[in-house]
């Protein structure tokens, strides 16, 4: 389990997060909703370890994530994909790929995690040797998943997948995601704009307004809330 708790992250004087908590049950998709400026990113890097809270307590299987350094949280099992799909360009798909897998020491079980990827996103494999700026926006979110996956995580904090791209390549990555919890357990904390394809792949959801909790529950339940969807995710 991953376990927030009352946490409170600052920049400057403006409370971020505002006594969050949150507890992400093993091998469940919970999504992060809320408007521009809610705290959801925020929320992502203060897991990992990017940002650190003024108060509160972040543990996972236990174990006090916010004394480890952030390469640690990542070999503890827990990857960050940020916005924004950050590939590195001047290297190929399969370069971007390997780097992923750096900290393992595990070539064999990399090269099955590779293998992996390719059969999970098709389009990779077939531009493995290609520069990843030839890439369209889709594939290098698909390479920016699948780099994340190479490390073999037990979490994956997902920010904004969907952003810019078609509801095609978005519902592909979704059902991903949904491919992955139910074959690996993984589990998917995903913060996402589009709160109506969230809320259909996603467990458990919690709604973020100005850095506090105003919702939490089942995906489906909140999905139903009229008043809540109209007041706090636009549809």
């Amino acid at each position: 389990m991953l376990a927030i708790e009352d946490v409170v992250t600052t920049y400057g004087a403006v409370r971020a997060l505002d006594g969050v908590s949150l507890q992400v049950e093993t091998g469940t998709i919970v999504a992060v909703l809320g408007a521009n400026g809610a705290g959801k990113t925020t929320l992502l890097r203060t897991i990992n370890g990017l940002v650190r809270p003024h108060q509160g307590r972040i543990s996972y299987d236990g174990r006090d994530l916010l004394k480890m350094r952030v390469e640690h949280v990542v070999q503890r099992g827990i990857a960050h994909v940020p916005e924004g799909r950050g590939v590195i360009t001047e290297l190929t798909v399969e370069e971007n790929l390997r780097l992923g897998a750096l900290w393992r020491g595990d070539r064999p079980g990399s090269t099955q995690s590779m293998r992996q990827v390719y059969e999970m996103f098709p389009p990779l494999a077939e531009r493995r040797q290609r520069s990843a700026d030839t890439l369209s926006g889709g594939e290098r979110q698909m390479l920016v998943i699948g780099r994340a996956l190479m490390a073999k995580p037990k979490v994956l904090l997902l920010d904004e997948p969907s952003l810019g791209l078609a509801p095609r390549i978005t519902a592909q990555i979704f059902a991903t995601l949904r491919q992955l919890r139910e074959e690996q357990g993984l589990t998917v904390v995903l913060v996402e704009q589009n709160a109506r394809s969230a809320l259909s792949v996603a467990d458990e959801a919690v709604v973020l307004n100005l850095g506090k909790v105003v919702a939490q529950g089942k995906a489906s339940d909140l999905a139903a809330d009229e008043k809540l969807r109209h007041a706090y995710l636009g549809f």
